[in-house]
């Protein structure tokens, strides 16, 4: 079967104050304006193909809007269309957006809205298409500046109904799972066509939660250099640097200015693309272990936490 989303292409998440959000997204966190178009803000990281990542949305509550997946081509919209139609899932064709064609947009099982796209305006990342240097010489030097959008990590009240739907009818494949006392899935690494770890998780929770969204770093030792920065700034932290068991993934936990938990993650090794290697298994008993490798258990904020 071959991969037809390609990788999560942005999300957009609610702020309460788009001016305090913006100082903190592009000095802090070093992400590019792209546009402010009234409540909304457009941002990418510097390695960024597409138009944008991340959007901004000023609102009274802070937590996800929608997370999009991008196909590989442009008959995959077409494809999951259909699929949606085979197993009965309400959808709503969305003719175009910012800097993006069509799309179709829905709510899975666990509340939250998913879009799935495929055209949208390719400007390029911040380096010449010729000879480039590994990276730009005008970053912020002092903000953590990720080069890519990597994932997100999802609650669900049902997540073993959830992590059903996603590998079904989304065609994620799962790389890891913690599963219950019945052998039943209950949290899940989900992946696509990119050679890492995960594009989706999904562990327990309540309807539409979002639990965190994920900037790559490229090594340990950018991860340590953005806990520099994010104490330099007085950023509250919420874990980390630290290890994760599922994965093999260094990361840390931290929150924006509004609650949105957001983690710099990288450094994994494990995951080279190996058709038919099975998932891994981890129990409830092990899943603290798995998520906090050093702690060798949860963290008290993990499953209470989030937006």
């Amino acid at each position: 079967m071959p991969f037809r989303i390609s990788r999560l292409g942005y999300v957009e998440v609610r702020v309460l104050d788009l001016d305090d959000a913006l100082d903190f997204y592009t000095n802090v966190l070093g992400l590019q304006l792209v546009e402010r178009a009234g409540k909304k803000a457009y941002l990418k990281t510097w390695d960024e193909q597409l138009a944008y990542s991340v959007i901004l949305t000023e609102s009274d509550s802070a937590g996800m809007v929608r997370a999009a997946w991008r196909t590989v081509d442009p008959e995959d919209v077409d494809y999951f269309e259909r699929k949606l139609r085979q197993y009965e899932v309400q959808y709503q064709v969305i003719p175009e957006d910012y800097k993006r064609g069509k799309a179709i947009s829905f709510k899975t099982p666990s509340g939250h809205t998913f879009e799935i796209f495929y055209e949208i305006e390719i400007p390029g990342n911040m380096l010449p298409k010729e000879s480039p240097d590994p990276w730009p010489r005008d970053l912020k030097f002092d903000a953590i500046n990720p080069p890519k959008i990597d994932h997100t990590l999802i609650t669900a009240p049902d997540p073993t109904k959830m992590i059903r739907f996603c590998e079904e009818v989304l065609e994620f494949r799962a790389t890891e799972y913690v599963v219950n006392s019945e052998g039943q899935p209950i949290a899940a690494w989900l992946y696509q066509a990119r050679q890492q770890p995960h594009d989706l998780a999904i562990v327990p929770g309540r309807e539409a939660g979002m639990h965190h969204f994920a900037f790559h770093i490229s090594s340990a030792q950018d991860i340590f250099r953005a806990a520099d920065i994010m104490v330099m700034n007085d950023v509250k932290i919420d874990w980390g640097p630290g290890r994760h068991g599922i994965t093999r993934g260094s990361g840390i936990y931290f929150f924006d200015p509004f609650g949105n938990r957001i983690e710099t993650f990288g450094g994994y090794t494990a995951y080279l693309f190996d058709p038919g290697a099975k998932p891994i298994t981890w129990t409830e008993e092990t899943m603290g272990k798995g998520v906090f490798y050093y702690e060798r258990k949860l963290v008290e904020t993990f499953l209470t936490v989030y937006t």
